[in-house]
């Protein structure tokens, strides 16, 4: 990388360039690196530089002998140079032809760079304050079109002359600030990448009620696992999931737990496990498990015709009451956990069963009412 010379060193090297073009020619021109100025005496050829644009290719580049040293690390300024050749006749005309000998400057000078674009650091044209290079010079023929020549000239109050365009690259310009090394390590700390957390292997049974044990069996179990099940449409209002209820632990990879409402809604819904550090989420797993409506009360005997309130879990407004497999008409929902129906005149006497259904999904078989006869 140059310093901030590396400029100059590029004009003094096209300088050096077109003096070993030209120094054969009959009429041999003077070299110059300046602005459009056409009062000068004499055959001149003139290298102009009149535009510098960043490298987009090497905008973020690191520093090439070292690389990054920091997390944040310091670029090279990185830029490409456009020049404008121009040849100047100067006063030596003959037979009235005024640009013959102006144009055999820009011509060896052109054919000079076509046939070495290249610039290496160990060339005897290179000049010293362009080293050291990132990668070798590169001069590229511009393609100016005759409306971004007349704003050269005119913004320079020049008359037009004959001229061509160059860009050369890349130069790079080191950084003010260098890089400063860091302390050394003092203490050596070895981390551990946490792991992906508990893994649920099974849940049993899979559909349950509130005041069900459900044992979970899973993997990789640690004392920062916590167990939710997932709120669903036609929960209780509150916002969050619902943590289950611990009961015991059943060995190392067991747990007992309970669903821990009978209001919640029936229906198929997620067992979520969390492994939590410092009260963020850093690892976890899920599994499906199936809240079902049931009937928990009351036991007692009634009598045909009675109205009877049956103490529910997961009832829902669209509860069914099943009474040894009929379905129940008159049935009057109240609440999750409780629904009154009416027992048919025609229901033999003795031990009855009674289900639920609710949210498309029906419920376990209870047993606690008796028909007197």
């Amino acid at each position: 990388m140059g310093t901030v010379n590396a400029i100059h060193g590029v004009d003094d090297t096209l300088k050096n360039l077109a003096k070993n073009a030209v120094k054969s020619l009959s009429s041999v021109p003077t070299v110059t690196v300046g602005p459009l100025d056409s009062d000068a005496d004499g055959l001149r050829v003139n290298w102009f530089l009149y535009r510098i644009d960043p490298s987009p290719a090497y905008r973020n580049m690191e520093p090439p002998r070292t690389g990054w040293k920091t997390s944040r690390g310091k670029p090279p300024l990185a830029l490409q140079l456009h020049y404008l050749l121009t040849a100047f006749p100067g006063g030596g005309a003959t037979d009235g032809d005024e640009e013959q000998f102006s144009h055999a400057a820009i011509a060896s000078v052109m054919n000079a760079l076509h046939a070495n674009p290249v610039i290496g650091t160990d060339d005897p044209a290179l000049s010293a304050q362009a080293k050291p290079l990132v990668e070798p010079l590169r001069i590229t023929l511009e393609s100016l079109d005759l409306e971004a020549l007349s704003k050269l000239w005119t913004a320079a109050s020049e008359k037009m002359r004959l001229s061509v365009g160059y860009e050369v690259s890349l130069i790079t310009v080191d950084p003010f600030q260098s890089h400063e090394a860091g302390p050394p390590v003092r203490t050596r700390r070895i981390s551990v990448a946490p792991s992906l957390g508990p893994r649920l292997v099974s849940v049993t049974p899979p559909r349950a009620s509130a005041g069900v044990d459900v044992v979970v069996e899973a993997d990789g179990l640690t004392g920062g696992a916590r167990f939710t099940l997932a709120r669903e449409d036609g929960d209780p209002v509150g916002t969050g999931d619902w943590p289950m209820t611990f009961v015991k632990e059943d060995g190392p990879r067991r747990l007992v737990l309970r669903i821990p409402q009978a209001d919640l809604a029936p229906g198929a819904r997620r067992l979520d496990v969390s492994l939590l550090e410092n009260g963020l989420r850093v690892g976890g797993d899920s599994i499906g498990l199936t809240v079902v409506p049931a009937v928990t009360g009351p036991t007692q005997t009634v009598a045909v015709g009675d109205s009877v309130d049956l103490v529910t879990a997961h009832a829902s407004p669209d509860v069914e009451v099943f009474l040894d497999g009929r379905r129940l008409s008159g049935t009057a929902y109240v609440s999750a956990t409780k629904v009154n129906v009416t027992i048919p005149t025609d229901t033999p006497s003795g031990p009855t069963e009674l289900s639920l259904r609710a949210g498309k999904v029906a419920g376990p078989p209870f047993q606690g009412l008796t028909v007197a006869p």
